[in-house]
């Protein structure tokens, strides 16, 4: 409240003064037993903070550690990185492979001749040339530049047939059209000095990635030279001039045996390596177990540990000879967080066999001096040596199966520690059609050369090259490319196998399991290409049992129930029956990060904790809050106490000062009357 600030009028005293000395004194000790207190409060929440920021450390630095995949790296060096170079997955085998390389693989490429073709003469890149459609088909070509001698073209059934529609006719756009299509071909313009020309440059290398190119132009005449036609490149019309042709990798050798490849990637020679090629010229490739991947994530979770440890210990700390306690000394939550995780790396990993159970098969060792671990690195160096599979049991969680054909894939943190019985009543499937007679190798144009049809439910409709295949297996290599072409398939990253046998096409989808379906429903060329009655086969899921629980199916992926919940195989084949088993163990990382994220959980134990004392905070405030209408007022009433006092001071005083007068105005006692 505000006053007016004048000394007392009646006592003279500094009423203003006397009576803020007096609310101050009653306010100072309240007001300061509220600040320790609110101190001592942030003081507990700040090192919760810290003891939660070197928990959620912790967890961090158990992410590599509980991978499966940290466990599987593998190592690769070359001799000479200059021939080659290779990249190694967790299939790669440790071992060394001495690799010798003749030649390297080549991309066919392609471009305009304005030496014989006087449409190619282009002196700019807006220059018009024609429009229409460009059909690229991949496979091998028997062709001989020196005489423009076009013998032969078989197609390469993996490749899908492309087509591009040109309607930018000038030489730009012809080369933009194809670069954003994205067909597996690369259009650039050249300048030669004298002309313009269209190069076309195939992505891949190989003998049986090189082009045939067909052209519907829209003058009419698909193989003259003059317009479109003039990127026309099969028997019929050879009207580019190839500059390079398509080669396979030679005189390639992998530790002795020679090696056909049409890449100079090797992903498919050697299990688990993909070897990249540079040049001429003989190297070795070292394979080994990536053992430092494995050193650096165990010493990265040790470090974390150590630094949760140093940071209870510093907050639970107590100096006898100065009395000074840490922040959360006696704190029931803090001593909770320490036991349990000092329990639970003391404990041997449930259900786990073999050479290491504990931390300290492996080098990892309790301090008696702060209950920090210690690693003995040259413990771990000689484990990893000796043992290097066996020790992502110590910290992943993992599945070890009987069976070469089933493979653990994941778990959930519902899936108990334990060994389970594997039994399949139904293998993964494909799903299919198959013709119900052999095929009619004459395709013609608008007459049986349209197909509908649709492949794991998505539809797509494919157009035939004319002509007389000369074998089904011809016309089912055309059929694959067609169909694999299909722009909704690839983008829904789904594709087939046409396969025939004694002349009988199928058309075999590449997934499995019940969502893997194919039918026709429809164009020209179904009853030529399958007869009048296709047997429909829809793919199937797997199914069987894991620990004796009926579990999902889904494609070749199995998933576990009841006490195997969320444990998930892939069945790749084999047999139906008893499979063997799985021996499921949650190691140490995946244990420990699921108590952690509990914790820091938000409805954990640290938002609980920071909650409760932020609100205890809210209510010192809230307290302070009380005390100032205490302190207004006393203040009020000491203050109307002091101002009837300075009134009754007033007062008297006036009444003391009319006596004296009074007094002063009374005969003195004995005077007389004269002399």
């Amino acid at each position: 409240m505000s006053h007016i600030a004048s000394a007392g009028l009646g006592s003279g005293i500094d009423i203003n003064s006397v009576v803020s000395q007096l609310v101050e004194a009653q306010r100072a000790p309240q007001m300061q037993r509220l600040d320790l207190r609110e101190a001592e409060l942030q003081a507990r929440l700040s090192a919760f903070g810290s003891l939660k920021s070197a928990v959620s450390a912790l967890r961090d630095s158990l992410a590599s550690l509980k991978t499966l995949s940290t466990y599987r790296g593998r190592s690769v060096d070359s001799s000479d990185s200059e021939v080659l170079t290779a990249t190694a997955d967790i299939y790669a085998a440790p071992g060394v492979y001495d690799i010798t390389v003749g030649g390297l693989a080549q991309a066919q490429q392609l471009a305009t001749d304005p030496v014989n073709q006087a449409g190619a003469r282009l002196a700019s890149e807006t220059d018009f040339l024609g429009t229409g459609t460009l059909t690229f088909k991949f496979g091998t070509t028997v062709y001989d530049p020196d005489t423009d001698t076009y013998t032969s073209f078989t197609q390469n059934p993996d490749k899908a047939t492309r087509t591009v529609t040109i309607t930018d006719g000038s030489l730009r756009g012809i080369r933009d059209a194809i670069n954003e299509a994205d067909i597996g071909v690369t259009a650039a313009i050249v300048y030669d000095g004298s002309y313009q020309r269209l190069t076309l440059s195939v992505d891949e290398t190989g003998a049986a990635n090189s082009l045939e190119i067909t052209v519907q132009d829209d003058d009419g005449d698909d193989t003259d030279g003059s317009g479109l036609s003039l990127l026309a490149f099969n028997a019929a019309a050879t009207n580019l001039q190839q500059t390079q042709a398509a080669s396979d990798v030679t005189g390639l050798t992998i530790n002795g045996i020679a090696i056909s490849s049409a890449s100079n990637t090797l992903s498919d020679t050697v299990q688990g390596l993909d070897i990249t090629l540079k040049s001429a010229g003989s190297a070795t490739l070292t394979v080994s177990l990536d053992k430092a991947n494995v050193s650096n994530a165990i010493n990265s979770f040790v470090s974390g540990y150590n630094g949760l440890i140093n940071t209870i210990n510093e907050l639970s700390s107590y100096d006898a000879d100065t009395g000074e306690a840490g922040l959360l000394n006696g704190d029931g939550v803090l001593r909770s967080i320490d036991a349990q995780v000092r329990r639970m790396l003391l404990s041997p990993v449930e259900g786990l066999t073999g050479p290491f159970r504990m931390l300290a098969d492996i080098g990892i060792t309790r301090s008696s001096q702060d209950g920090t671990l210690v690693l003995d690195n040259g413990r771990l160096d000689q484990a990893l040596e000796e043992n290097f599979e066996a020790i992502a049991g110590l910290f992943a969680a993992v599945g070890t199966t009987t069976d070469a054909l089933i493979r653990y894939e994941d778990s959930s943190e519902a899936t108990l520690t334990g060994r389970y019985a594997i039994n399949i009543t139904q293998l993964a499937t494909q799903g299919s059609i198959t013709g119900s007679a052999a095929a009619n190798l004459t395709i013609t144009a608008g007459s049986n050369d349209q197909l509908t049809l649709s492949v794991d439910g998505i539809a797509a409709t494919v157009t035939l090259s004319p002509g007389t295949y000369a074998s089904a297996a011809d016309l089912a290599a055309e059929l694959q490319a067609r169909i694999n072409g299909v722009e909704a398939l690839r983008e829904a990253g789904v594709s087939v196998k046409v396969t025939e046998n004694a002349g009988v096409l199928t058309i075999t989808s590449s997934s499995y399991g019940s969502q893997s379906k194919v039918s026709v429903s429809g164009g020209s060329a179904a009853a030529d290409l399958l007869g009048g009655s296709p047997v429909v086969t829809d793919g199937l899921d797997v199914a069987g049992t894991i620990g004796g629980q009926e579990a999902t199916g889904e494609g070749q992926y199995l998933t576990g129930t009841g006490a195997a919940q969320g444990l998930k195989i892939k069945v790749s084949g084999g047999t139906t029956g008893d499979r063997g088993t799985i021996e499921f163990t949650r190691g140490y990382a995946v244990m420990l990060e699921e108590m952690l994220d509990e914790w820091l959980d938000s409805e954990g134990i640290f938002a609980s904790v920071s909650e409760g004392l932020e609100n205890r905070i809210e209510e010192i405030g809230e307290q302070r809050e009380v005390v100032e209408r205490r302190m207004a007022a006393y203040e009020e009433r000491i203050r109307a106490q002091f101002i009837a006092m300075d009134a009754l001071v007033a007062q008297l005083r006036t009444t003391g000062d009319f006596l004296t007068q009074q007094l002063a105005n009374l005969p003195r006692i004995g005077g007389g009357r004269g002399g």
